[in-house]
């Protein structure tokens, strides 16, 4: 089982690379319908998720948190079915003071006459907020009423702003764009409430299982190396750099988002609208922290290949580097979730990242991979992942467009 499992396991690495070339000439929504959310790209991920699970029952593992840690990306993955076969989303163009009750999904074209919501929306005022300084734009802000929509007995009456939003009865709108007169609003509409309860329960798991396994991990090394005479001054300088830059990064992170929670910009530059949120603080620092770990085990992989030494010294780095890249890809996943109505779209940036971390995380796998407990082997996997990792950072930003495009 495990030669199939590792064959579609690659080739499902492989396909979402793809996709976002494909994504590139032939549209986003293209990208989405034909590639990763085909019907043959959902069977591959069953089969990937049932041979994970049959491997990982007959493995020799008995592990509380390596069940957990992989049973929370079956979690994940059933949501994001939940979401493909229940989820709806879509837009509603709303004017001030008039009542809208139907919304236009986003598969439909724009001649359809979309569906109806469970009650009404009105838009009653749109505003625009500014930098006091620089007169830059600093929010969206739509007030809205929803009402009985035979009544117009009020149900709820709430303001709708970039990074801020309005649930009502398991509908739940975003604000997106606005009239050019400054009389009308589109909100995103979404209805997903099987997809995203299961999908956060699975992001809670992996969180509390990766940073689990990921000390565990650690730890181990540690003890082994304590037995074996303890790190050499060449292995000591790494981690200092290690220790020294990530505590930079995270003590940067936290004062940043103090600035954020009390209202401060710290920039000279004002940032735009979707980008004024706490959440930014924690995902660019979190992800930070993987890409400088991942970089100094490319650097400690360089003089490995050489001379096969290193492998306890890069394993360190690894198991903290992969955990932090998952946590922070999900924890900017729950980021979108709360701007722009969807956990996942498949932006290209966020499809490299999850081929980064499907790849780095196929280096922890030496006890069902016999090819990687070589030290020389192991190093030479890691300076090729690297160049995945240079594809998400830069690549991705030069060659293509997408959600993370803010300049």
């Amino acid at each position: 089982m495990k030669i199939p499992l590792a064959i579609l396991y690659a080739a499902i690495v492989v396909l979402l690379g793809a996709a976002t070339i494909v994504g590139e000439y032939s549209g986003t929504d293209y990208a989405r319908e034909e590639c990763y959310g085909a019907t043959w790209m959902i069977v591959l991920w069953f089969f990937l998720a049932l041979l994970g699970i049959y491997h990982i029952l007959r493995s020799r593992v008995r592990r509380f948190s390596f069940f957990l840690l992989h049973a929370s990306f079956v979690v994940i993955l059933l949501g994001a079915f939940f979401t493909h076969l229940f989820g709806v989303q879509g837009t509603i163009h709303l004017r001030k003071g008039s009542f809208a009750c139907r919304f236009m999904p986003s598969a439909s074209s724009a001649e359809g006459t979309g569906q109806s919501l469970p009650f009404a929306v009105r838009l009653d005022d749109f505003s625009v907020e500014l930098y006091s300084e620089t007169g830059n734009v600093a929010d969206y802000k739509s007030t809205i009423t929803i009402a009985d929509i035979s009544s117009h007995d009020v149900i709820l009456q709430e303001e709708v702003a970039m990074n801020k939003i309005v649930v009502c009865r398991n509908w739940r709108f975003y604000q997106w764009s606005y009239d050019d007169d400054g009389m009308g609003a589109t909100l995103i509409v979404n209805h997903d409430p099987w997809g995203i309860a299961v999908t956060y329960i699975g992001y809670f798991l992996l969180f509390i299982s990766i940073s689990w396994e990921a000390f565990r991990g650690c730890r181990y090394i540690l003890r082994r190396k304590r037995k074996e005479g303890g790190f050499t001054s060449f292995e000591r300088a790494i981690l200092v750099i290690a220790i020294s830059l990530s505590s930079l990064i995270i003590l940067f992170g936290a004062w940043f988002f103090i600035t954020q929670m009390t209202e401060t910009n710290p920039w000279i530059a004002d940032m735009q609208p979707i980008l004024n949120s706490p959440f930014l603080s924690v995902h660019v620092a979190i992800v930070s922290v993987a890409y400088l770990l991942l970089l100094l085990a490319f650097i400690v992989s360089i003089p490995g290949i050489m001379t096969g030494r290193y492998l306890l010294l890069s394993r360190l780095m690894l198991y903290p580097s992969v955990a932090c890249l998952a946590i922070g890809i999900f924890v900017g996943a729950i980021w979108a979730n709360l701007s722009w109505g969807e956990y996942w779209s498949w932006d290209p940036k966020e499809s490299w990242a999850l081929v980064s971390m499907m790849v780095y995380a196929v280096a922890l796998h030496d006890r069902s991979i016999p090819w990687l407990r070589s030290a020389r082997h192991y190093h030479l996997f890691i300076a090729l992942s690297f160049l995945v990792l240079l594809m998400t950072c830069f690549g991705v930003n030069m060659l293509l467009s997408g959600l993370h495009s803010y300049a």
